[in-house]
């Protein structure tokens, strides 16, 4: 006769986050594939077109005040989200667990979009240079000219990533809590984090103000990435809340 061993709560968790995480992340490449395909033909087609027409350009990529990579990380978010919470649930997993397969997957996604972020400017500079056109360089907390502010501009990058992903799963929870009306409006509360993140990494609609203002220092720098960092971590709490109370049917 035989005793089945219970598995321990721990490892169930973990296998919970594990299963959460690769289907978020599979999404999150998906999408990110489709985007940064075309946003590289884009920013680095542009000053050849514009070249060949004889027009001026100044870099597109620091025009859009940063990559907008953001925003398909943002509806990852919602869509992966509302995929998988009914079968994250019925299989056993709990909402902690889908938040943190979220975060995780957002955060290795994150580091290649952090890349492909850093990678885009660097080979737009040499397209404005061999075209002879000017190039003022993208925007953003970091400028590009040192081993440590690239490494630097991935983390804010990867950070940035983690936190709209979360905010997109947080807006998702807020629409099945609160329904159409109450949870459009909730949207505008939820955006603080990408408000802070923006701010912190001096990029996108909240941080265009400072898109002009790079760090200068080791000090600056540390206060640029802590920020990201806070606001990742907000969001993040902020999705775990209001996943808590959000049914899977309706009552």
């Amino acid at each position: 006769m035989t005793t089945a061993t219970a598995v321990p709560t721990r490892t169930l968790h973990a296998r919970a986050v594990g299963v959460a995480r690769r289907r978020f992340l599979r999404v999150l490449l998906l999408a990110g594939l489709w985007f940064w395909t075309v946003w590289f033909l884009l920013v680095l087609g542009l000053p050849i077109v514009v070249s060949r027409w004889g027009g001026v350009a100044t870099g597109l990529s620091y025009d859009t005040a940063g990559s907008p990579a953001r925003w398909p990380a943002f509806a990852v978010g919602i869509i992966a989200t509302g995929a998988l919470l009914r079968i994250h649930l019925a299989a056993g997993g709990t909402r902690r667990a889908l938040v943190e397969g979220v975060a995780g997957g957002a955060l290795v996604g994150g580091v290649a979009y952090g890349v492909l972020g850093v990678v885009l400017p660097l080979l737009e500079q040499q397209v404005y240079a061999e075209v002879g056109l000017p190039w003022r360089g993208p925007g953003g907390a970091f400028a590009l000219d040192s081993a440590a502010r690239i490494v630097a501009s991935v983390v804010a990058g990867t950070l940035l990533i983690v936190t709209y992903a979360l905010v997109g799963t947080g807006v998702l929870a807020g629409y099945r809590r609160w329904g159409a009306l109450r949870g459009t409006l909730a949207i505008v509360p939820l955006l603080v984090p990408c408000a802070l993140v923006d701010a912190a990494t001096r990029t996108g609609v909240f941080g265009i103000w400072l898109r002009d203002a790079p760090v200068t220092s080791v000090l600056d720098a540390a206060g640029s990435l802590a920020g990201a960092l806070l606001a990742a971590a907000l969001a993040a709490v902020v999705a775990h809340r209001l996943l808590r109370d959000v049914r899977t049917r309706p009552a």
